[in-house]
């Protein structure tokens, strides 16, 4: 995990404001249980480069930003969901990943956490608030966590194993350096 400095917070204040941008204004909203978005990328990043506190954080304040800009209270179930995406692929990377990452580990990765997200936690907060039968929101949110699995798994490969990746590690090593 990287230290939590000011250059961490603003580093992880813009994974959280690409969030926001992703998931309010760049999104295909389909009722009131479907949003079609790839917002949980630079989440997945920040836990990837931060460790799972910055990553959690990152995926709380999202979500309550984004319940704050639309004007709707946070549902507390899928506040979890989101804080958890933040948290998963930072404890994957670290006891489960260990050696180089790749795009079939970082598929397994943000499988089981749209099996814990987002067919869990957020079915669960879907249901409890909207009541809608769970047969509809399986039937739904399965065709979407595919789907956004794969979208996910893509760009998080690619934006993790390009030289974005080594330049964000340089730039916290070259501060180590400076602060000792």
């Amino acid at each position: 995990m990287k230290k939590l400095n000011g250059r961490t917070i603003v580093f992880a204040a813009v994974l959280v404001a690409m969030n926001l941008v992703l998931s309010r204004v760049l999104a295909i909203n389909i009722g009131p249980t479907i949003r079609i978005t790839i917002s949980a990328t630079p989440i997945y990043l920040a836990s990837l480069w931060f460790g799972s506190l910055v990553g959690g954080i990152c995926g709380g304040l999202g979500d309550l930003l984004g319940c704050l800009i639309q004007g709707y209270a946070p549902n507390p179930l899928i506040l979890v969901s989101s804080v958890l995406s933040g948290v998963l692929p930072a404890v994957f990377k670290k006891y489960v990943l260990r050696d180089r990452i790749n795009t079939w580990k970082i598929a397994v990765m943000l499988i089981v956490n749209g099996i814990i997200g987002s067919l869990g936690f957020t079915v669960l907060g879907l249901h409890v608030y909207y009541a809608t039968p769970w047969s509809v929101l399986y039937a739904t949110r399965t065709l979407q966590t595919i789907a956004l699995t794969i979208a996910n798994t893509i760009l998080v490969s690619l934006l993790y194993q390009s030289a974005l990746t080594p330049y964000v590690n340089q730039i916290f090593a070259s501060q180590k350096t400076r602060e000792v």
